[in-house]
């Protein structure tokens, strides 16, 4: 049996083809939001894409937004019922403040909220240490589950933003871990708190915090964020919005006018893009032909439906990248992962589908079906 009649070597094959949307009358024609900051991404939240991007991989301070990093990594580490012993480092931790005391007793979930609504540097420390041990070995883990998440142009050597030497990030990366975070429901749901009041031992009274993310108050369509200033880094802030089922994130690094050119980026990634299925699940992509084979072709069909957003009103060149397998074995059954589909703009890849077998793809004769049968049958006893 020739191995010719059992393998088939296929190559890299790659198809381009264009979009164009007409729709409101908006084109290319409407310029790009303007603003001050030195660096600033808009990402899609559900998917990842880039929507806007002014020096995006810039590395920059990050200031407190350093906090959601630290905020969603104790989410996952630990339980939010858990108690939290605070050590002297964490009292005196420069910076902001939710007053903790040397040995107090505090909740997990209460110290992100101390975190992520009024910034407090000591809840940061206290979180670091409780899930890590210190601060240090918290902060390698900061790394790499920032990598995990997307951010490959990243350091972190502290839990909470002061400036450091080696401590960076870019606003890509930043909204790369937002866009991570937000699936957590915990963290959701403490990013969009206006107010809350946790405890506070000794007093007959708790700690009342108020959400320093201004947008909170003022957009109903603002569903997270997170505020951060340093002499360093400027003025920072991320924010996250939705509507009509699609939600984005907006990153400003040292910004002279933040709210509003957060609100701006907000707008221009939620209405200026339309989502655009260009394949339905299980759509034919490509046939293979297949001499040595009964049924003599293999269909290659999606397996789950591709979408992206484009801009609406804009000539939009698409390009679809088929990756099938170097080598495919018969027999070769109906649903079976044969290889990759890959959709990129500009080449940035925005999303990607596996490919599966239409059909089985058997052996042209009895007696080839029935000796890979028993080839079969005994590699499994």
């Amino acid at each position: 049996m020739g191995e010719n009649m059992k393998k088939k070597k296929l190559r890299f094959l790659s198809i381009t083809f264009v979009i164009l949307l007409f729709i409101n009358g908006i084109g290319r024609t409407e310029q790009l939001p303007m603003v001050s900051a030195t660096a600033a991404a808009v990402l899609d939240l559900a998917s990842g894409q880039v929507l806007y991007n002014k020096h995006m991989h810039l590395r920059r301070p990050p200031a407190s937004i350093t906090k959601i990093l630290t905020t969603i990594i104790a989410l996952e580490e630990a339980a939010p019922e858990e108690l939290v012993t605070v050590s002297r480092r964490a009292v005196y931790q420069e910076g902001s403040s939710i007053y903790l005391a040397e040995g107090e007793k505090i909740s997990l979930e209460e110290l992100l909220y101390g975190i992520m609504l009024s910034s407090g540097n000591d809840a940061s420390v206290a979180v670091a240490e409780h899930i890590a041990g210190t601060v240090e070995k918290f902060c390698d883990l900061m790394n790499r589950r920032a990598r995990e998440m997307g951010a490959q142009n990243s350091n972190f050597v502290n839990p909470h933003g002061l400036p450091q030497a080696d401590h960076y990030s870019t606003a890509y990366d930043l909204a790369m871990i937002m866009c991570y975070a937000m699936n957590n429901e915990v963290f959701r749901r403490i990013t969009a708190t206006k107010y809350k009041t946790i405890s506070w031992a000794g007093n007959d009274w708790g700690r009342g915090l108020r959400n320093h993310n201004k947008l909170l108050w003022r957009y109903s369509d603002i569903s997270g964020g997170k505020t951060g200033y340093t002499r360093a880094a400027g003025r920072c802030l991320i924010a996250s919005a939705g509507r009509d089922n699609r939600e984005v994130v907006a990153v400003l690094l040292n910004s002279s006018n933040d709210w509003l050119e957060s609100r701006n980026l907000l707008d221009y990634g939620l209405d200026h893009f339309k989502q655009v299925t260009l394949l339905e699940k299980g759509e034919l992509i490509h046939e293979i032909d297949w001499a040595g084979s009964r049924e003599g072709r293999l269909g290659l069909i999606t397996e789950s439906p591709i979408t992206v957003l484009v801009p609406q009103g804009d000539r939009t060149i698409v390009k679809k990248e088929l990756y099938i397998k170097s080598e495919l074995e018969l027999p070769i059954m109906k649903g079976e992962l044969v290889g990759s589909l890959q959709i990129s703009v500009d080449d940035r890849l925005l999303n990607r589908t596996d490919l599966i077998a239409q059909n089985d793809l058997n052996y042209n004769s009895i007696f080839l079906r029935f000796w890979h049968w028993m080839i079969s049958y005994f590699n499994e006893q």
